[in-house]
């Protein structure tokens, strides 16, 4: 989120391949049931990441 949604710019950040960030984030889809696709659900997920302990 924190790159516009960008998965390359994501990939780059993290220091991964492109591909490792597409699986992840279809893997979060698949355990939340969420479509990051859609802004209600990448909203829900940014505040429920803002809430959660650190």
């Amino acid at each position: 989120m924190a790159h516009d949604c960008s998965w390359a710019r994501t990939a780059q950040a993290l220091h991964v391949h492109v591909n490792t960030v597409h699986y992840r984030v279809r893997r979060i889809e698949e355990l939340t049931a969420r479509d990051l696709g859609h802004l209600d659900d990448r909203l829900d997920l940014r505040a429920a990441l803002l809430c959660a302990p650190t």
